[in-house]
């Protein structure tokens, strides 16, 4: 895990604005640094050394004197793709995944992608062919923004690399703002907070000459998940193959993922996802007799007017089964102005809350010798784990199985306006059929309704779950921490979308293949929890209670929020939700941190 920052150009490259660009991602890499200075680019690098910790590991890296190559991510099958290219004739002189990508680009050209399990962004310079080879992991996991004008072609691990370019300037994309104040975030577009500098596109790669950088950019998709849209009946032999099949692949997604030479820990939250994490790392440590290599992180909140959202029971009954060391941290309501400042200043683009809870765990594992998590982001939006996505479920069945799974799912809590309103959308379909359903709701709503399941999910992740995987790497790597995501096997996903929806939601229990997987595994009052939470943040009692006032004065400042002709005061004292009014306050930071010309 490392920050990459490069310029390609078609006219002389100063030699130490790279330097200056690539020292704004120390915390990135704090464990190296290098450059390499071709005719028409240079590449720099921040190195975060996990696997082979020798110099041999240092980048850019060259390899068949005519490769070059700077890389952030793992891949972690290298071993298996290095005992194939061996077997091709190919050589090695290190024990990097790195050579491997270069390797693997050498004997299968752009193909070599489709056979990488991992999270990736990276540069490839051919000397012989005079072309470069870019590319970002299948979910986006690794970022990789860029800058292009008519000369050069600036690109970095974050935007603040393109920024420390003096010819870049930093000027807010006021369209994305406004969808941003409108709708949320989305990490998952093209445009950022930031005008003309942008993301290149997930599970995608370009290839191609300088010429081609500056006259056909075109980024090919090299992957997608294909949902399964059958309407198939549930059975119980076939819930239980699936939930074997699950399990497998969970598992070798979680073995492959231990690969590092330094300790691993998890974040955990007392959740079913973040525990099957947990337990399979303890197993698998346990069967290679290092389970004294596993801790667990975690936020938590006892002080008088946080305690709906603390989960330190559940938490606790997980680290005592297992016999694993649990930290845990609570966030200090006095330090929150300036953990939200160091934050932004990380993700750059705005996020949709604070991130307070992901930031102060990852802030309690920097405090350890451990520098590797495995974390369960992914489970939700894969199997259907929230509410809202029982509109979809409830309004999908046939007409029998709607009453009897609805009346079964208002036992889940704070169900009852999804399946009200699901029962109703599944009643009009019935009736009027699902073409004039999705007729009638984009005309009086103005949205798209996806009534399928199985292709909400993957709507879902092609969206929603990139935006939080966004924050994830953001947040971890602002404190020098490998985030590792099993659920996000690709191998993983694409059985997960294979699976027919009847497996995902079934007697009122969301993930339901999941519980079956890891029933008598994990303890019932986990594994069979109803009352799902997700890392919650109290964010209505800091920024209504004692922080109201920072809280005012801080929006107040920004001209950029001004736009939106908005009384801060007054929304604080209505019931509108406060993740809505947290948005003028990131805005607020962003303009501070990075827009200095708006003051």
């Amino acid at each position: 895990m490392c920050g990459i920052s490069g310029i390609i150009s078609k006219n002389k490259i100063e030699k130490d604005i790279i330097e200056l660009m690539t020292d704004t991602i120390i915390h990135r890499g704090p464990d190296g640094f290098g450059y390499y200075y071709g005719e028409k680019f240079v590449f720099g690098h921040r190195r975060l050394s996990i696997v082979d910790l020798s110099d041999a590991g240092h980048q850019p890296m060259q390899y068949l004197n005519r490769y070059v190559i700077t890389f952030n991510g793992e891949v972690y099958n290298h071993l298996e793709l290095r005992i194939e290219l061996e077997k091709n004739g190919y050589l090695f002189q290190s024990h990097t995944d790195t050579e491997v990508i270069m390797a693997s680009y050498d004997f299968w050209g752009a193909d070599c992608l489709s056979k990488f399990n991992g999270m990736w962004a990276f540069v490839i310079y051919d000397r012989l062919k005079d072309k470069y080879f870019m590319s970002r992991d299948r979910f986006g996991k690794k970022p990789f923004y860029y800058y292009k004008d008519q000369e050069k072609f600036i690109f970095g691990s974050e935007i603040k690399v393109i920024l420390a370019h003096p010819d870049v300037e930093s000027k807010p994309n006021l369209k994305f703002l406004d969808s941003y104040v409108q709708n949320g975030a989305k990490e998952y577009i093209k445009e950022t907070a930031f005008e003309n500098i942008f993301r290149f596109d997930f599970s995608s790669y370009f290839e191609g000459s300088l010429e081609d950088i500056f006259e056909n950019f075109e980024q090919n998709k090299f992957w997608e998940i294909k949902p399964n849209l059958s309407h198939e009946k549930f059975d119980e032999e076939k819930a239980k193959k699936y939930a074997k099949q699950y399990y497998e692949l969970l598992e070798d997604a979680v073995r492959i993922r231990l690969r590092a030479d330094v300790k691993v820990g998890s974040a955990l939250s007392g959740g079913l996802d973040s525990s099957s994490i947990v337990y399979l790392v303890n197993k698998l440590l346990k069967e290679q007799d290092k389970e004294e290599l596993q801790e667990t992180f975690s936020s938590v909140y006892k002080s008088d007017g946080t305690q709906e959202c603390d989960e330190s029971y559940f938490i606790d009954i997980m680290s005592l089964k297992l016999g694993v060391h649990s930290n845990q941290i609570e966030p200090k309501e006095d330090e929150i102005p300036s953990q939200i400042e160091k934050m932004i200043y990380m993700m750059e683009n705005p996020p949709e809350s604070t991130c307070m809870s992901g930031w102060h765990t990852f802030k309690l594992v920097a405090s350890t010798d451990v520098k590797v998590t495995l974390d369960g982001q992914g489970a939700d939006e894969q199997l259907g784990g929230y509410l809202p996505y029982l509109l979809n479920y409830v309004s999908s069945l046939s007409i029998v199985d709607m009453f009897s799974q609805s009346k079964k799912c208002l036992q889940i809590p704070n169900s009852s306006k999804y399946v009200f309103v699901g029962l109703c959308l599944g009643l009009y379909r019935v009736l009027f059929g699902e073409k004039f359903l999705k007729f009638t709701i984009k005309n009086i709503f103005k949205k798209d309704f996806e009534i399928n399941f199985n292709k909400k999910l993957v709507d879902d992740i092609n969206k929603n779950l990139i935006t939080l995987i966004h924050y994830s790497d953001h947040v971890s790597m602002a404190f020098s921490i490998e985030s590792r995501m099993p659920f996000m096997d690709y191998r993983l996903v694409e059985f997960l979308a294979s699976v027919p929806a009847c497996y995902k939601m079934r007697d009122g229990w969301t993930k339901y293949l999941a519980r079956l997987a890891f029933d008598g595994k994990l303890p019932d009052e986990i594994n069979w929890r109803k009352d799902k939470m997700g890392w919650p943040i109290p964010e209505n009692y800091w920024f209504r209670g004692n922080l109201k006032e920072w809280f005012i004065k801080q929006i107040n400042n920004s001209k950029l929020v001004k736009r939106y002709n908005m009384n801060i005061e007054k929304d604080l004292n209505s019931n509108i939700n406060i993740t809505k009014l947290i948005r003028y306050l990131n805005i607020s930071k962003l303009e501070e941190l990075f827009i200095k010309d708006e003051k």
